[in-house]
This record gives C-alpha cells, structure tokens and sequence, in this order.
C-alpha cells in the first residue's frame, strides 16, 4: 500500500471506534513510521479527530509527525493546525508540546513572526485558545510570543 492510501486509511480510521478500525489505524501508523515527510504533515493532521474513542492512540499521530523537527515542521504546524476544525483539542496540544519545548519555542515565535499575514492571525488565534484553555502554564509564553510576533 502507498503512502497516499496509508494516510488515508489513517483518516479513516480515526474515530477508533471498532476493532477494525485500531487494526487499520495501527497498521497505518506503523507502515507510515520510517517513511514521511514535511510535505504529508497537512494531510496527515486530517487524521486528528478530538471525538476519538482512544486518546492514548491517537497520540500515536503526534509522535509520528514529531519524529520530522526541524524548522519546516514547525512552520507546517503553525500553518496547519488552525484549519484542524474537527479536532481542535489536538491542534492546541500540537501547538502546547511546542511551547514547552526549550529546543524548538524560541524558533517557533520567529517562524510565526515570518508568517503571511493570514496564516499568522490564524495561529495566533489558536494559541490565544491554548492560553485559555490553561492561562497559569501558558500565559506568559504565549503573551511574550504574540509581543514578539505582532
């Protein structure tokens, strides 16, 4: 099976809601392991769904698109993760793991602050929900990010 069909049978199979769609969500994810790019994180975060019946396996995306890095992922997640609208639980805790990182939050606000203009609104707008969403661990990071973006 190629990678276009994996990352298909990835999205749909995310509701794990039988036990046919873990085998087929698992087997996705492990086909899809050694053998994804920059280029597939869009689609492959179609594959979020915060209705899912098993967070602990849908961690299982996160994971597999963290293993990429890099200053092109994270200017992908900063683009993609606002349009995540079926799954905007997943698009926050994407965006929080990068916050906590000391590696990767210093680039991330100077990838955002490079950003189109559209896409940089649409990030900021999320990450406002993800110091919201827990303004004691967030807040002052993301204040300080959008400061420094704006």
């Amino acid at each position: 099976m190629d990678k276009k069909n994996q990352i298909q049978q990835l999205i749909n199979s995310r509701k794990l809601s039988t036990d046919e769609e873990y085998v087929l969500f698992e087997g996705a994810l492990q086909a899809l392991h050694l053998n994804i790019t920059i280029d597939d994180i869009a689609e492959i975060c179609k594959a979020f769904d915060d209705d899912t019946k098993d967070d602990e396996v849908m961690f299982g995306i996160i994971h597999l698109i963290e293993q990429l890095q890099g200053e092109e992922y994270l200017k992908k997640i900063a683009i993609c993760t606002p349009d995540m609208k079926e799954a905007h639980d997943w698009a926050m805790t994407l965006n929080k793991r990068i916050i906590n990182s000391q590696k990767y939050f210093e680039k991330y606000i100077e990838i955002i602050g490079d950003l189109e203009k559209e896409y940089k609104e649409k990030i900021l707008k999320l990450l406002v929900d993800v110091k919201n969403d827990n303004p004691k661990k967030f807040g002052d990071k993301i204040n300080m990010l959008i400061e420094r973006t704006v």
